[in-house]
């Protein structure tokens, strides 16, 4: 549950330029290392979505560890737009975000100076494949020439577990007419039956499977799905400040454990933030993910995503996974 993807709330073009202003405002009074000598402040870009680091914040946790560390948080945002949070973290206005690995393994195919220090691994069950009502629809086979609401962005999520959806039947992407729709114009054109299914993730799978006469007819965990979230930091962050990358991992280490002993931390979040009850109720049976770092057993689940993205036609060729990763373990960096 806690790869939280999607925005919790539609922002408009407007309010993502103001989160810029913000951002850059707020990161202008921070910086990675003051001028003053002090201890080291932590500028993170928090995506307004139900991942560990903004569970950690709301607990106190990603702070508590930056403070055992003699570090200090300078939190911007949230965000309700992830790609404002991107923008801050490429343009060094901010240390450390969240995004999915899609968008990492992207980062790492255009050799931006982008690692991944900890990902969220679990068993896919929170994104999938969901048909409207009334949709002459009982299986996936069921989709060739049907409209699929994918989400707004080619080789995100709901088009990547589509297409593995549609790869243990046979089909390809190309046997189905995709739409991409930010994901709240897809809830809309879904409910009107604009479209005839949904491929999405997370809050909006869980809203599209509560839609009265909605039928799930894949899964992330059914079909295979690699995908995940990871928290990232920008390289020379990692190779001049690798003590903290390893407080922000002890940090989403210890807000996952509490999640497992608390479950409800997830959709307390979701419901502080507006989601249908209904939706909620759907949330609140996804896996809570673990948090793992970028070691030798990361990066082969980052492979295989990779391997996933390119059978698929997502991304040309695999990125080199070492120049995408940092390893807390290692203790020297990426």
């Amino acid at each position: 549950m806690t790869r939280r993807r999607t925005a919790l709330a539609a922002t408009a073009t407007a309010a993502a330029a103001l989160l810029t202003a913000c951002a850059a405002d707020g990161a202008s009074g921070g910086g990675s290392t003051p001028a003053d000598g002090t201890a080291t402040t932590v500028r993170v870009a928090d995506v307004s979505t139900a991942n560990h680091l903004t569970l950690g914040r709301t607990s106190g946790l990603v702070d508590d560890a930056l403070d055992e560390a003699g570090l200090s948080a300078l939190w911007l945002g949230p965000y309700t737009v992830p790609s404002v949070a991107y923008d801050a973290l490429l343009t060094d206005q901010a240390d450390v975000t969240t995004t999915d690995a899609a968008q990492l393994l992207t980062w790492a195919a255009e050799e931006r100076d982008v690692v991944a220090f900890a990902v969220e691994t679990s068993s896919g069950d929170d994104q999938g494949v969901v048909v409207g009502p009334g949709a002459p629809v009982t299986g996936v086979a069921d989709l060739r020439g049907l409209t699929v609401a994918v989400g707004p962005t080619p080789g995100g999520v709901g088009d990547y577990v589509l297409a593995k959806a549609l790869a243990t039947v046979g089909l390809t992407s190309d046997d189905v007419q995709r739409v991409y729709l930010s994901e709240s114009d897809a809830t809309a054109e879904f409910v009107a039956g604009t479209v005839d299914a949904w491929a999405t993730a997370d809050e909006h799978f869980a809203t599209a499977q509560s839609t009265p006469g909605a039928v799930v007819v894949a899964r992330g965990d059914q079909v295979g799905s690699h995908d995940a979230t990871v928290h990232v930091v920008s390289r020379t962050f990692a190779h001049e400040h690798p003590e903290a990358v390893r407080a922000l991992f002890d940090g989403l280490v210890a807000q996952a454990a509490a999640v497992e002993d608390k479950p409800s931390a997830i959709t307390d979040l979701y419901s502080r933030a507006g989601a249908p009850g209904d939706a909620i109720k759907v949330i609140g049976t996804f896996d809570v993910p673990e948090v793992a770092p970028l070691d030798d057993a990361g990066v082969e689940r980052l492979r295989a995503f990779a391997d996933d993205l390119v059978e698929l036609g997502f991304l040309a060729v695999e990125p080199h996974m070492a120049h995408a990763v940092h390893d807390v373990t290692a203790g020297s960096g990426s």
